[in-house]
């Protein structure tokens, strides 16, 4: 279950490079193209406004003195505005950027003949100076200052709508591109619960189905190579199985009667092994057909049958839920669960309970628990635990692999965790069924509520 998790982490990576990338190219074109625009706009604004005030200069000086006073409020332009004063300006040569440009594009336009000179009053209000005649000078105030940037919550709104764009366009990228990987990653999930998960569709671009066609050639490989091993433990156990049995005759009816019990113990157990071989070879897929089950009365029937054998075993909990399951195989992995249970804890009580779309079954014992690093690799084959192995405990160290290959085969699998003070709990997850019966025009069906 950590491939499509890994796949996402992934998709989110390569979204935030595209974003980040994409931000990055588009704020500095941004930028680039305000200070080329506000260049371009400032030369034509200064060529508009030196043809405008020489309008006004030769105006005012078409009009007799007296009345050019009354005409300077007309010809307010709002961000520059006209002032006559009796003289020239007193005011020293101005140094700001606005007023020097202007006055050398209004010296361009109007010849080196007139007189223009830019003045300042205070270096951040720049005024220009024009003579009208010897007795009046006119000079231009800037209250702004003519093509100023944007502010800076427009450059803001603009990223803030560019990052919105480039995520969705980037989030839809990366989910067809990475679409294909959470199918392999999903498939390679189901592979690892059932050898016979459905193969992968081999379509899609070239690389995708040429990975699609080396993951589907690799499960079926898998699968042969199970076959057989099936096969051949199969073949090894039936050939055994008749020299064992002569073996047992001979012991009962030819060994000394103080060695037969022994004899006939050690026949048992190798039958016994052999048996679990098999039974684990064949654990890793689930021949037997599925049917929807209803676990409530399968645990109720399994803790009777525990108790006719002379066990303290008790089931706890209502559960109305049901899972698709091979009852067979389903009841094999619980009982195996169960005879640890008995054989290490005396006692089995069952807990039923969903949790978040899934069932859960708790087998707790009151034995010794076992140590906390050894929670896992009691799950690998043929591993005993030293206080296990004795002839009156000891098995062949494949019950509880057995049970977790069932189990993963159903879509769960089971965990194990030491009880505060004494015991140990065998946590049981299966999914929840999700078909309704009879709904999928298969062969599955009700199990009955009893005993599969």
């Amino acid at each position: 279950m950590k491939l499509p998790r890994v796949m996402r982490s992934l998709s989110a990576r390569v979204m935030l490079i595209l974003v980040l990338a994409t931000v990055f190219i588009q704020a500095v074109s941004f930028i680039a193209v305000l200070a080329v625009s506000a260049r371009q706009g400032r030369a034509q604004m200064y060529a508009f406004m030196s043809a405008d005030v020489s309008f006004v200069q030769r105006f005012l000086r078409s009009l007799p003195a007296d009345q050019r006073a009354t005409w300077l409020q007309s010809l307010d332009r709002g961000y520059y505005a006209f002032e006559l004063i009796q003289g020239a300006s007193s005011a020293p040569r101005c140094t700001h950027p606005h007023a020097t440009e202007l006055a050398e594009s209004m010296r361009a336009r109007a010849g080196s003949d007139l007189a223009i000179v830019a003045l300042c009053a205070v270096p951040d209000q720049p005024f220009l100076s024009l003579p009208i005649d010897s007795g009046q000078t006119l000079l231009v105030h800037f209250s702004e200052r003519p093509l100023s940037p944007p502010p800076l919550s427009t450059g803001f709104a603009y990223l803030a709508v560019l990052c919105l764009a480039v995520m969705l366009v980037a989030w839809f990228a990366v989910r067809q591109t990475t679409r294909p990987l959470l199918h392999l990653a999903d498939a390679a999930d189901a592979l690892g619960r059932d050898l016979h998960a459905p193969p992968l569709a081999e379509d899609g671009p070239v690389e995708v189905s040429r990975a699609a066609r080396a993951f589907n050639a690799m499960q079926r490989a898998i699968q042969r190579h199970v076959a057989e091993r099936t096969e051949i433990l199969a073949a090894i156990s039936h050939d055994l199985k008749t020299p064992l049995t002569r073996l047992r005759l001979r012991a009962e009816n030819h060994a000394p009667p103080e060695q037969r019990p022994r004899f006939v113990a050690d026949i048992d157990a190798m039958s016994a092994m052999i048996q679990d071989g098999l039974d684990y070879a064949e654990s890793a897929s689930l021949r037997e057909p599925r049917q929807r089950l209803n676990l409530g009365p399968l645990c109720e029937a399994m803790a009777e049958d525990m108790r006719d054998a002379g066990h303290d075993c008790r089931c706890q909990g209502q559960l109305e839920a049901s899972v698709q399951a091979a009852p067979r195989a389903l009841r094999r992995a619980l009982q195996n669960l169960l005879d640890n249970a008995v054989r290490y804890g005396q006692r089995a009580r069952i807990r039923l309970d969903e949790d978040d779309g899934q069932i859960v079954i708790g087998i707790e014992d009151d034995g010794p628990g076992i140590p906390p690093d050894q929670l896992e690799r009691v799950f690998d084959p043929f591993l005993r635990l030293e206080m296990s192995r004795n002839r009156e405990t000891g098995g062949s160290g494949l019950g509880l692999s057995i049970a977790r290959n069932l189990l993963r085969a159903h879509g769960g699998d089971v965990r194990l965790r030491n009880l505060d003070g004494r015991g140990l709990r065998a946590e049981v997850r299966l999914p929840l069924a999700t078909t309704q019966p009879h709904s999928t025009g298969d062969n599955t069906h009700d199990a009955p509520s009893g005993r599969p």
